[in-house]
């Protein structure tokens, strides 16, 4: 999976592929904003379901967050299935008590409620989006099936699945971690003892805080792997570098959605 080390490379003329969300314009029609929008591309609105009381100015917000990350991905992403055609349902709901989110293979489900910060739909979608990546977009060719790791208990990757590669860096199996593993080799210290968990949290931390995973990757062999097998997954491409500070050496956030 790895062919080129990004590390290895400066990264101070790199380009964010998004640009800055212009300001609100608060005599703007949100509805027909929202409908504008959603005609660029009509069958990625579709597949969102919203729930409870959020307005078309949320609305607005959140669709163009999604189309962001969806369009990166779409365009980005060099390997695999297309995202576009596999990923099935986005739920958006603002009720109270439920879970936070949650990814299945092909459906995201996220509950604002339960955000301390609006801001974090961005990096919640971006974690959950690299659950559908690693359960169904990266699914690859082979017949004979990988009985390490599933999806709900259940034989889900094929022997050539590029992240059973991914998986190896850190693990002996779903279950067991492996000996030498460390904590400075993790992107967070959230769901360490998780495979899929510790994928989508580097996942996040590659595509909106580069930098930082970078100062991390210093510390660390195991996680210079991890670094390049998403720059080679992406080309070398991100979405937006947050440029958060390393606080101090071995630091590890302990969740990089809400960094």
């Amino acid at each position: 999976m790895i062919e080129v080390d990004y590390y290895a490379q400066t990264t101070e003329n790199s380009e964010n592929l998004i640009e800055e969300e212009e300001e609100h314009d608060a005599a703007r029609d949100y509805k027909d904003k929202l409908t504008a929008i959603c005609a660029l591309h009509q069958s990625w609105c579709d597949k969102i379901t919203w729930s409870w009381d959020i307005t078309d100015y949320e609305k607005v917000g959140y669709v163009s967050q999604y189309f962001a990350i969806f369009n990166f991905l779409n365009e980005e992403l060099v390997k695999g299935l297309d995202i576009s055609k596999e990923f099935r349902t986005l739920i958006i709901n603002s009720s109270a008590g439920k879970r936070r989110w949650w990814a299945t293979w092909s459906r995201i489900t996220i509950n604002l409620d339960s955000f301390s910060d609006v801001a974090q739909f961005w990096q919640v979608l971006t974690h959950e989006f690299w659950h559908i990546v690693d359960l169904w977009v990266l699914n690859w060719n082979s017949s004979n099936m990988d009985q390490n790791y599933t999806e709900f208990w259940k034989v889900k990757f094929s022997i050539d699945d590029p992240s059973l590669e991914y998986y190896k860096y850190s693990r002996k199996n779903e279950d067991i971690r492996s000996a030498s593993a460390l904590k400075k080799d993790f992107c967070s210290e959230y769901w360490m003892s998780n495979p899929f968990e510790d994928f989508a949290e580097c996942h996040n931390l590659y595509l909106n805080n580069r930098k930082l995973f970078r100062s991390m990757a210093s510390e660390s062999t195991i996680l210079k792997d991890k670094y390049n097998f998403f720059a080679n997954l992406f080309d070398n491409n991100i979405l937006w570098d947050n440029k958060t500070a390393m606080l101090y050496k071995e630091w590890r956030p302990w969740d990089t959605t809400v960094l």
